[in-house]
């Protein structure tokens, strides 16, 4: 395997502005779970039974395959502890993200919900089915409790070893606008750590999610700006293969929904009239699950419907141009007979046609405010981000310098002056056992690397060194590594010291999980 060094640009700093983001895409994939009038899923359909609906009119299916969970094959799982080891052993599983909502979920109904998911636990093998990641999210951002595992034991000991948050402001009406770019934040942070895993991730949010919005139009600016952003992230979970579902445990009924004169739901802009978490679920194919006391029964729902699905692919017949984020593009699937019911996304927003050119730098050498947005939210806790696949070494001889092997295949480089060319940006930052930051560092990397030949398939590494102080009281290393031409991120740590003697910077407790 070939290794290839960048040269490396001026240095810039990293802050957080506002969020932009637009997808262009002509193949929509879709992962489409079917149940029979019991709720059961359904197995055994080919291509042929199913028709594809966008804006009421069929599309052409262009790829189809159905997907079983292993134990369903009767293939015995195999043993995941990492994000790494889930890329490399099972590119393509379906897994579960799990998350405790502590932003707007009250203190008694947080140990109910822990209690559920203990007792869900407590129901499966020493081995799970499908590989889980259990997240926690409160005011100090979203931290990750275990990574990806099927061990259950290892999801048990990060769930006890987690301090619930009790904060105010989870049940303060005085502070909604706080609490919706909160979760936002989550969503799009979960949609971007996870979008280089090709796998369907159905993403489990125990919890209220942000409280509802009502539009009235009387703030135009308001609504406009709310309106890019669920459009935003409705396309960019769409592209990550992500299904959210929510649970309530407090038990709050689920919203009403419509119905056309023959009785099949209606897929019309889902956000028209308000925006909530529950129509977000819907929004991506997913489900809101309320109203019950047996928690534990509605998370192994959720986990089910990740274990045997369909996925197809389309190409619109016609891609649209139009800009405005409110473009909402129902779709609809049907299986034939009609006696099955198909649920997948609601649909998704048009993006706004790409330039003729590439936006400007802001300045050279310097990032834009979407890059900065970008690395500056995958700066944050211990989140495996793998868009961009990292392996970091430290050199042995100079323990302040580091290596990052990164395969060119995930960096978007694009054919320039007879070289394949790109930029990465660089973040590398240093915490004590706290979470405390102490050190940090940037740099733009131009890449420049050699044109393949004629049937040769891109299997390059592109390494990229840097240093930083690590003498006491640093105890870990983050990397982030971001791709400027396509938006993809990778992050991931270096434990200077035993993971285990870490202290979680909201709670102060030690999490659990052990080191890679």
């Amino acid at each position: 395997m070939q290794a290839l060094h960048a040269t490396q640009a001026p240095e810039a700093e990293g802050q957080q502005p506002n969020y932009t983001l637009s997808v262009h895409t002509q193949l929509v994939t879709l992962d489409v779970v079917v149940n029979d009038k019991n709720g059961q899923p359904v197995r055994g359909l080919t291509r042929d039974d199913f028709t594809i609906y966008e804006d009421k009119a069929p599309q052409p299916i262009v790829s189809f395959y159905a997907t079983e969970s292993m134990p369903v094959t009767g293939r015995e799982p195999i043993q995941i502890r990492s994000t790494a080891e889930l890329d490399r052993l099972e590119p393509d599983a379906p897994v579960s993200i799990v998350v405790l909502d502590e932003l707007t979920t009250r203190f008694e109904d947080q140990y109910f919900a822990r209690y559920s998911l203990e007792k869900y636990l407590a129901k499966q093998g020493e081995t799970l089915d499908q590989p889980l990641t259990l997240i926690a999210r409160n005011y100090h951002g979203s931290q990750v409790l275990r990574d990806y595992t099927t061990s259950k034991k290892d999801v048990l000991d990060a769930l006890n070893h987690h301090l619930v948050s009790n904060d105010a402001r989870a049940v303060d009406p005085t502070s909604p606008g706080d609490q919706i770019v909160a979760e936002f934040t989550s969503l799009f942070e979960i949609a971007k750590a996870t979008q280089g895993h090709p796998g369907h991730k159905s993403l489990v949010w125990i919890g209220r999610g942000f409280p509802s919005v009502q539009r009235d139009g009387s703030v135009l600016d308001k609504d406009e700006s709310l309106d890019a952003l669920v459009a935003q992230c409705t396309n960019l979970l769409r592209d990550a293969r992500v299904t959210l579902y929510t649970i309530d445990p407090a038990g709050v009924s689920a919203p009403e929904q419509t119905l056309d004169p023959q009785g099949n739901l209606m897929f019309d802009d889902p956000f028209s009239t308000q925006v909530d978490f529950l129509k977000m679920a819907a929004a991506t194919g997913g489900q809101s699950l309320h109203g019950r006391n047996d928690v534990d029964r509605l998370i192994e729902t959720t986990v089910k419907d990740g274990q045997i699905f369909y996925s197809l692919a389309y190409r619109p017949a016609s891609s649209g141009t139009n800009a405005n984020p409110r473009d909402f593009r129902s779709i609809r699937v049907e299986v034939k007979g009609g006696a099955l019911l198909a649920t997948t996304r609601e649909g998704y927003y048009r993006a706004a046609p790409a330039p003729d050119a590439p936006a400007a730098r802001e300045e050279v050498g310097k990032l834009s405010q979407e890059d900065r947005f970008n690395l500056s939210a995958a700066s944050q806790g211990l989140m495996v981000f793998d868009g961009i696949p990292l392996t970091v070494t430290r050199d042995e001889a100079s323990p302040d310098r580091f290596n990052i092997a990164l395969p060119a295949t995930s960096l978007g480089l694009a054919e320039e002056d007879g070289k394949m060319v790109g930029k990465v940006s660089l973040v590398v930052l240093s915490f004590d056992k706290t979470g405390k930051l102490i050190g940090r560092k940037g740099q733009v990397t131009v890449l420049h690397l050699s044109p393949l030949q004629p049937g040769e398939v891109e299997s390059r590494k592109v390494q990229l060194a840097t240093s930083l102080d690590t003498r006491a009281p640093a105890a870990r290393v983050r990397f982030i590594v971001l791709g400027n031409s396509n938006g993809k991120i990778g992050a991931d740590n270096f434990f200077l010291v035993d993971r285990k003697t870490l202290k979680d910077s909201a709670t102060g407790m030690k999490p659990s999980g052990g080191s890679k």
